[in-house]
């Protein structure tokens, strides 16, 4: 599946096939989500720009590495900072692209990031408060993951004085398919899965697809803005695809096993949460106690059990 896997500090370049590459950052690290960049022959795409501006020039740096150029493109798998603050990272102009429904959501996003950048001592109080929530937990793993998450803020924090928003400037609904000399990709729009607007790239040819955040392999998926229904629907009819090399936006770079395992795991939290409603009981991280084994196991590594569980009831309560 890969061919060649290179170092870049932030992440790992993973070559899939001739000219395509995933960008595999460390779930459980500080540069946590994955990105790609695919050489169409005369032309390259990016796909995502990462969570940090620095992390974003390291891939600016293995685009250019890798194709000779920097991108023609960039696009973007939903409106989520962990896949766009690497943005100005990149060369202007250069077509930045999203869906019609992602613009206002990035909007809105890089309005509170803008505010986080003017006066950053709110962020700043909100960070001594999760220090000291991790400093009086005793729980090992419950203060490893909140380890994680406080090394992450205290990056954003320090990034925050070199911080420029860049906005995506292209937009497209549906379909956009993207042609070069070599190769041909598509972008296509899944409506109110992950989030209101996500796009995956699929690569024809290649039997390669970058699910961006429709992915998450091996840990509980990010359910919050989700219509989990609708989420494990999408993953069935990747499972019943050719596709054999699936990048997802968190995790390791797997087949279809690793789709399904995720589609099973969010039919299980939706099972899980309305069994506790049919209980009676409250939903809270307990409901983890009410998952199979092995999601259990990935509930441990977990950062949003709880806000996952309230949102899937509230879906559940909804429809």
């Amino acid at each position: 599946m890969t061919k060649a896997s290179t170092d870049y500090g932030f992440f790992r370049i993973e070559e899939l096939t001739d000219g395509v590459f995933a960008a595999v950052g460390d779930q459980d690290g500080l540069c946590h989500s994955n990105a790609g960049i695919v050489d169409l022959g005369d032309r390259t795409l990016v796909f995502d720009t990462l969570t940090l501006p620095t992390y974003g020039e390291a891939l600016a740096a293995a685009c250019r590495d890798l194709t000779g150029r920097d991108p023609t493109w960039i696009a973007f798998s939903h409106y989520h900072g962990d896949h766009l603050l690497g943005n100005q990272a990149f060369p202007d102009p250069t077509a930045l692209i999203a869906t019609d429904a992602m613009l206002p959501l990035v909007d809105a996003w890089m309005t509170e990031y803008q505010k986080a950048v003017d006066d950053p001592s709110e962020f700043a109080e909100e960070i001594d408060t999760y220090a000291a929530g991790c400093e009086s937990e005793h729980d090992p793993t419950r203060r490893e993951v909140m380890e994680v998450n406080l090394a992450r803020w205290r990056a954003l924090y320090d990034a925050l004085p070199s911080l420029r928003l860049v906005r995506p400037n292209t937009a497209f609904c549906g379909t956009l398919r993207l042609v070069g000399s070599e190769r041909t990709v598509e972008l296509i729009e899944v409506a109110d899965a992950h989030t209101a607007s996500d796009v995956y790239l699929r690569l024809p040819d290649d039997g390669v697809v970058f699910l961006g955040d429709l992915g998450f392999f091996d840990t509980i998926p990010f359910l919050v803005y989700a219509d989990p229904v609708h989420w494990a629907e999408v993953l069935r009819g990747f499972e019943a695809s050719e596709v054999c090399t699936y990048v997802p936006g968190h995790g390791v770079v797997d087949g279809r096993d690793k789709v399904t395992a995720e589609r099973e795991c969010i039919e299980a939290v939706i099972a899980a949460v309305r069994a506790a409603i049919d209980a009676g009981d409250p939903v809270t991280e307990a409901v983890s106690d009410r998952l199979p084994k092995r999601f259990q196991a990935w509930a441990l590594r977990g950062r949003f059990n709880e806000a996952n569980y309230q949102a899937v009831a509230k879906s559940i309560q909804a429809s």
